[in-house]
């Protein structure tokens, strides 16, 4: 019997839209660093989400630091990513993709959480942001629980719901994250499949079902 809903934040619940990255200039500017840099930091956040491994497990500030500074040849500080984590969490504009209609009616139904592949207090902001934060349990980020769609990761999450595979199902928009994550532990998917390119992953997967739109968690749950 399904009791847990775990969903995806970004381009699942709120769309991550690019042009919002302009809030990362705001950022720069005021640790007098180049603002021309916003996008190349932009590109890689998720160059580095990429390269951690499942043997490193865990995205962390430092370790974001790190690829930065390595791969942009800068020497920036600390301070710029919890800027960053700052301004995404309280600042970036975004788009909910599911209505709170539906929100309210699932979260009837099941316990609802979110795992998430950035810096879970930021991405708990955000969902503050949209007045969502009632409806979830909890927020799951990799800086604590390593990177979808590693197994050990999804069973350290399964473990703090205290929950089995069985009693829950993952919904998301990445077959190579959330979808992936799922079949690793055993776990039920749904794909939110909302531009019509997400199902066109290579990777062959079993279990899960693909919807257009969120309102049809409704019918199918």
């Amino acid at each position: 019997m399904i009791k847990y809903l775990i969903f995806d934040l970004d381009n699942t619940i709120i769309l991550d839209e690019e042009e919002d990255i302009n809030t990362y200039k705001d950022v720069l500017k005021n640790l007098n660093y180049d603002v021309e840099d916003y996008h190349k930091i932009y590109d890689a956040v998720d160059e580095y989400e990429i390269s951690v491994t499942e043997e490193e497990l865990y995205f962390t500030k430092q370790g974001l630091l790190d690829y930065l500074n390595k791969h942009l040849n800068r020497n920036y500080s600390i301070e710029l990513i919890n800027g960053l984590c700052d301004v995404i969490g309280k600042y970036w504009t975004q788009k909910v993709l599911i209505d709170e209609e539906t929100v309210k009616y699932l979260a009837s139904k099941y316990k609802l959480y979110i795992y998430t592949n950035f810096f879970g207090d930021a991405q708990y902001e955000r969902i503050k942001n949209i007045g969502y934060d009632k409806y979830f349990v909890r927020v799951f980020g990799p800086d604590k629980y390593g990177l979808k769609p590693y197994k050990k990761s999804m069973n350290m999450v399964l473990d703090e719901i205290g929950c089995t595979s069985e009693e829950c199902i993952m919904i998301g928009d990445s077959k190579d994250k959330e979808i992936l994550a799922a079949c690793n532990v055993g776990m039920k998917a749904i794909l939110f499949d909302y531009d019509g390119k997400r199902d066109k992953s290579n990777i062959k997967l079993n279990n899960y079902k693909v919807i257009k739109n969120l309102r049809e968690l409704k019918n199918i749950l």
